[in-house]
């Protein structure tokens, strides 16, 4: 019986190898995710910190934002056209981007088409 006595002691002893090397694995996987997930909140941070700075500075005359405010005209140029294919139209009060067929914007409540009151528009 000595042998299945060795054979059952370096199956534990492997089994307890494995398991050990799983809680290693699984430890270095958590500790990854953790640097990542605090990697991605630092840089929400760094993004929030440079927008207020921004939004400080740029009428600072010496501040160096043309790329930044040329993005921004780019971007906006961009968004417009992309509401106006979708068939949006402007509010004339806020500028908010509405559906075409919509009787009042959905931001400021203003009154974009004449309502139908009991048949009368």
């Amino acid at each position: 019986m000595d042998i299945f006595d060795k054979i059952s002691d370096t199956a534990i002893a492997i089994g307890k190898e494995v398991s050990d090397r799983a809680k290693d694995v699984g430890g270095y996987a958590k500790l990854q995710y953790e640097i990542r997930t605090r990697e991605g909140y630092l840089n929400e941070l760094y993004q929030e910190i440079g927008k207020k700075y921004y939004e400080e500075h740029k009428d600072d005359e010496d501040a160096d934002f043309a790329e930044v405010d040329g993005l921004l005209a780019e971007l906006k140029e961009m968004r417009e056209e992309l509401m106006e294919r979708k068939g949006a139209e402007k509010c004339p009060k806020c500028g908010n981007y509405v559906p075409k067929d919509a009787d009042y914007c959905s931001k400021c409540g203003e009154q974009l088409k004449g309502v139908d009151v009991e048949g009368e528009e």
